[in-house]
């Protein structure tokens, strides 16, 4: 039998299928009995070259953890990565996957204003890009099982399972496709990282020192701050608030119609959804802005995590 290669719609995002060309050139004979319902898992393995549950997982051996207890010695270890914002903006390096479990904690006592933000923005950085790794990892998942529906094909039951455990972690019932795809989404990092600038003080916060909280989270009411062990699961917390909360929903629509006018997600207008994140209302929005523009965080939205460690570094201590 002959086969073709076959790219069907947009909303395969890349999923390919081998169709056998019988297929494609007339539709099957009508019959009286009702077609039996299609599974992925069913099809034999010419046919479907890409199933949705096929997605590559993500290396995460590549992830070196940090825990370094001086700035200055953090700053060194990024020098020995050549790691620098100046070469992350004009696109010539990608970010090394390096996260810092803890903002050191002599960030406040530093003389330099311009060290400490390059240093706080340095450390933030991975980790917004590795949060967003996770959460563009389970989306494209998304979107090819949205591909496999549109041409008719039912999940297979691991997908199924999955798609059920992803619905519980955002809130979403029944596992409704399109109500998950407007959740399960990245945060622009021009965004995510002027937030927690503003709310932690360039990480010399309390909060930010004590608790790893960068971005105010609460834990059940205004009065009490959330803590976390690790730097990265408040990034990850902040990032389940903003595709998750009721008050979001703004932001959330703002940012699928970006996607659908096929548009770069801007953290800078996004900005403007976030009116109920702080009492401040739209003082905070002119802070966070502010705090953009001022930083050309902007050029940031495009950094790109590398695909692995690649790097002789000193110990961290």
């Amino acid at each position: 039998m002959q086969f073709r290669v076959f790219r069907p719609a947009a909303a395969l995002a890349g999923l390919l299928l081998i169709v056998p060309l019988a297929a494609l050139a007339e539709p099957a004979a009508l019959t009286d009995q009702p077609p039996a319902e299609l599974q992925v898992a069913d099809l034999p393995p010419q046919d479907l070259a890409l199933p949705a549950s096929a997605v590559p997982p993500i290396d995460k051996t590549s992830d070196l953890v940090l825990k370094v207890d001086s700035a200055g010695k953090l700053s060194e270890i990024f020098d020995s990565a050549d790691y620098t914002l100046a070469d992350v903006r004009d696109g010539e390096a990608e970010v090394p996957r390096l996260l810092v479990e803890a903002m050191p904690g002599d960030l406040r006592r530093l003389d330099s204003t311009d060290l400490r933000k390059d240093v706080f923005f340095n450390a933030l950085l991975p980790l917004v890009l590795r949060v967003n790794e996770d959460i563009g990892h389970d989306r494209n998942r998304l979107l090819a099982l949205q591909g496999l529906q549109h041409l008719g094909l039912a999940p297979s039951a691991d997908s199924r399972a999955w798609l059920a455990e992803l619905g519980e972690r955002y809130g979403v019932a029944d596992s409704d496709l399109d109500a998950l795809l407007l959740r399960v989404d990245v945060i622009p990092v021009s965004l995510a990282l002027a937030q927690a600038a503003v709310e932690s003080g360039w990480g010399t916060s309390y909060s930010a020192q004590r608790r790893n909280a960068l971005f105010g989270q609460t834990a059940g009411s205004a009065a009490r701050y959330a803590a976390f062990d690790r730097l990265i699961d408040g990034v990850a917390s902040y990032a389940r608030n903003l595709n998750t909360h009721p008050a979001y929903a703004g932001f959330r629509a703002r940012r699928a119609a970006l996607r659908a006018a096929r548009l770069e997600l801007d953290g800078y207008d996004l900005a403007s959804t976030l009116l109920r994140y702080s009492t401040r209302g739209t003082a905070y929005i002119r802070d966070v802005r502010a705090m953009i523009r001022g930083n050309d965080l902007v050029e940031l939205d495009s950094a790109r995590l590398a695909a692995d460690r690649g790097l002789g570094l000193p110990a961290a201590s």
